[in-house]
């Protein structure tokens, strides 16, 4: 055995180590790289508690951008109207619970896939409306890989959602 300590740092180029690039202010701060609607790297404070809940970035103030000026920079017609008119709705889902988000979203999916034929189909809607409105909004994020996910993930609720109002 070896008399020198062992380090818990990562070397420079090992598989933890961060590409090489500039770093921009909001990389270097803890609040920077959230990429949800309504914060910035100010916005949560660094307690990062409200009344909503405790989650990151749910502070009280407002959003750093205004409703107005909510679409994307190169975002034009129908999308910049679809990312305006969506935005007051993104921006409360945001600043609700994650649990309670995520409780409605899988108890209407279940509500759909076993309530009886009035109310089953229009559960499972809810949810496959929901999942192509989230899946339009976000479409210009991340890589080939990701859309394709979301793609197949809408074809298979799109899929339920024919099954049932089939089966009914």
């Amino acid at each position: 055995m070896s008399d020198r300590p062992k380090s818990r740092q990562p070397k420079a180029g090992g598989p933890r180590s961060r590409p090489p690039g500039p770093r921009s202010a909001a990389a270097t701060s803890r609040t920077g790289g959230n990429r949800r609607p309504g914060t910035s790297a100010g916005a949560g404070g660094t307690s990062g508690t409200s009344g909503t809940g405790a989650r990151h970035g749910s502070g009280s103030a407002g959003p750093s951008r205004s409703p107005s000026s909510s679409g994307s920079p190169g975002s034009t017609g129908f999308r910049r109207t679809a990312e305006r008119l969506s935005y007051p709705v993104i921006l409360r889902l945001h600043r609700a619970p994650r649990w309670v988000v995520t409780i409605v979203l899988v108890a209407l999916l279940v509500a759909g896939l076993l309530a009886p034929a009035p109310y089953g189909p229009v559960c499972l809607g809810v949810v496959v409306a929901t999942m192509a409105w989230l899946t339009y909004l976000a479409w210009h994020e991340g890589d080939r890989s990701r859309r394709v996910i979301r793609l197949v993930a809408l074809a298979l609720g799109g899929a339920a959602l024919a099954m049932r109002i089939v089966a009914a």
